[in-house]
């Protein structure tokens, strides 16, 4: 990587001072990223809780597809149990368009 790209890095462990003691930083296939063992709170987490938050939130696709003469920009609302198969499609049919940014919402409901 080149030193103005590696400048803009995030250090994943220095996000959160809060909970630092409780972060893991590793790599798989080339992609950093930590594991978390404990909440703030020092609370381990309940694997079923987790999911089912999960399955409460979405995401909304950025789509860039190029239909003609200029390029338009197409965003998808996509729960997250069809997250992936969603994913997917773009992967195997590039007529689909090129993804070019997910973000993900959380419930109103966070208490």
């Amino acid at each position: 990587m080149d030193k103005d790209l590696n400048d803009n890095v995030i250090d994943f462990s220095k996000k959160s001072v809060k909970i630092e003691e409780n972060l893991h930083n590793s790599i798989f296939k080339g992609i950093e990223y930590i594991k978390i063992t404990k909440d703030e709170n020092g609370n381990s987490f309940k694997e079923d809780s987790l999911i089912e938050f999960a399955k409460r939130s979405f995401y909304i696709v950025t789509v860039v597809k190029n239909s003609g003469i200029t390029p338009a920009l197409y965003k998808y609302k996509v729960p997250f149990d069809v997250l992936l198969d969603f994913l997917n499609e773009f992967k195997t049919n590039p007529l689909y368009g090129k993804i070019i940014d997910i973000e993900r919402y959380m419930p109103e409901d966070l208490a």
